[in-house]
């Protein structure tokens, strides 16, 4: 069985805990040795709290319940906003993505084939490399005809974020700001809500095999090593395949597969 910080410890980014006041025992008559992580203070350990005990969500579980924290960004115009918009969207996963009516009448909107050629990875590509790694693919792209660096790519991330202090270095003179406005969780306790939407044109790869895709940013105003995230509302409309081993991300063009390399020190 697992102690009462251990799972303290797992399941305190979740939400589920109303933190309580500071500690009123003066500093100077505590242990200053011990700390609590419920608290965040000094005085008494995590272990030693008492009400804390008698909290359902960190009383010991068994060792095989493992599965406490998700952390990806979740929100955004992809998900929704009310709860029957997000069910019809999970609903759609257990229907039949094919229609069994064709309207062979309909005028339908001619689209470049893409090219089919498989999208593999080889060792070959790892070269140069420090391996092993636990490193991010941060890209460099060019969004509005701007260069900007420091681009995640985020395959957990529902969403592509833009962060209000990249828009403001951006210079985009006579872009407005879509006011409507969405709640994303993921980066704290709490949701955090936008500040709108901006969409702009996003290049990746390089001609002949360059893709351009505009892209629905929603603006978080929130500190950031990363100027914005490319999630996986564009990456599946791009059909990426990323590989983190690799630090790449290949996609399909009408040119051929499109290959945009990380940048290994960046994500650093």
């Amino acid at each position: 069985m697992e102690t009462v910080a251990t799972v303290f410890n797992q399941v305190e980014h979740c939400g589920i805990f109303n933190y309580p006041p500071g500690i009123r025992t003066p500093a100077n008559k505590r242990d200053n040795t011990k700390y609590c992580r419920f608290h965040l203070d000094t005085g008494h350990t995590t272990e030693e709290y008492r009400v804390l005990k008698d909290e359902p969500a960190a009383r010991p579980q068994p060792q095989d319940n493992h599965d406490l924290e998700v952390k990806t960004i979740m929100g955004g115009p992809a998900t929704s906003e009310t709860n029957r918009a997000r069910k019809n969207y999970a609903r759609q996963s257990r229907t039949d993505p094919f229609p069994h009516q064709i309207n062979l009448t309909e005028h339908k909107e001619k689209i470049p084939r893409l090219s089919n050629d498989p999208i593999v990875f080889t060792e070959d590509e790892a070269r140069g490399l420090w391996n092993p790694h636990t490193d991010a693919i941060v890209v460099t792209l060019r969004i509005a005809r701007r260069k900007v660096f420091q681009i995640l790519v985020d395959n957990g991330s529902s969403t592509d974020i833009l962060f209000k202090s990249t828009f403001n270095r951006m210079n985009l003179v006579g872009v407005k700001i879509d006011p409507r406005t969405s709640s994303l969780s993921g980066f704290t306790r709490d949701n955090i809500s936008s500040e709108g939407i901006l969409n702009l044109p996003v290049e990746l790869g390089s001609s002949p095999c360059q893709h351009i895709q505009d892209v629905d940013f929603v603006i978080i105003d929130f500190p950031s090593p990363y100027n914005a995230i490319i999630g996986r509302l564009t990456l599946n409309k791009i059909r990426v395949v990323t590989s983190t081993y690799h630090l790449l991300v290949k996609f399909p063009t009408v040119g051929g597969i499109g290959i945009m390399r990380g940048d290994q020190t960046e994500s650093r």
